[in-house]
């Protein structure tokens, strides 16, 4: 893993195309209830088209992510990236053309470990390889992992571990104190009105701490457009009373 500093960030901080999809748990109407795990597979898609990758580094980068924020900011969330590169590879020599990776993300609040993010090692992924991930909250920690389970990166994994405190504010319940969660295809450079793929996440488990408010929460954002794309909700349904579960996730061009 690397340490990333908040100068390193200001590579994202250029306008951006970003289609956005989630919500956020209310704390006065569900009893203070906060996000505790977030697990899905991700399938590798297409390159960015030629005319994108050429221009590279001015039409980078390109990241899709689901993930969780806790409240005060920073972002806790497994990043498919391209055109930005991890600190080090799991397979630094894949056996295929190195377009996208996945990366784990750590990004503290504002005023919290220094200004200083962390990021995992990189897997190189193939079109088409399958990647599961999880985010989860445990014993005061957030813990990410990531697996290719099919594809040309089949076996390959990486995983990060940072601590709650001294990197997101806490409260006296001692939880996880994130409530809100997010899918994105962010697009940053001069040509992200050339995306023409969908992003597509399966298998989608989004878990609260207790079942206050998330069944309504869930029912009430379903498919979606905010003009910068689509969101397309497919298979929901409570996997129990505390669990959100979506047979598809897909982010798809405006």
């Amino acid at each position: 893993m690397a340490v990333i500093t908040i100068a390193f960030l200001l590579l994202f901080s250029r306008a951006a195309l970003a289609i956005s999809w989630g919500y956020i748990l209310d704390p006065s109407s569900t009893n203070n209830n906060v996000f505790t795990q977030l697990v899905y597979t991700i399938q590798v898609p297409a390159a960015p088209p030629q005319q994108v990758t050429s221009d590279w580094p001015n039409s980078a980068p390109w990241v899709k992510q689901c993930g969780f924020q806790p409240s005060g900011g920073g972002v806790v969330q497994p990043v498919l990236q391209w055109g930005t590169f991890a600190p080090s590879y799991v397979n630094p020599n894949p056996g295929f053309t190195e377009t996208w990776a996945l990366a784990l993300w750590d990004l503290p609040a504002s005023g919290y470990n220094n200004g200083n993010s962390d990021e995992s090692a990189g897997i190189w992924a193939a079109q088409g390889d399958q990647i599961a991930v999880s985010v989860t909250f445990e014993n005061g920690q957030w813990v990410q992992t990531a697996n290719v389970i099919s594809g040309q990166a089949q076996g390959q994994s990486t995983s990060l571990t940072v601590p709650q405190n001294g990197w997101y504010p806490s409260d006296s319940a001692g939880d996880s104190n994130a409530n809100f969660f997010v899918c994105e295809s962010e697009l940053y450079g001069d040509d992200t009105g050339l995306w023409d793929f969908p992003v597509v996440f399966t298998d989608m488990y989004v878990r609260a701490a207790t079942s206050d408010g998330i069944e309504a929460l869930c029912e009430q954002h379903l498919d979606y457009s905010d003009g910068n794309g689509y969101a397309t909700i497919v298979g929901f349904s409570m996997f129990d009373s505390e669990t959100c579960y979506y047979q598809s996730v897909t982010l798809t061009p405006p």
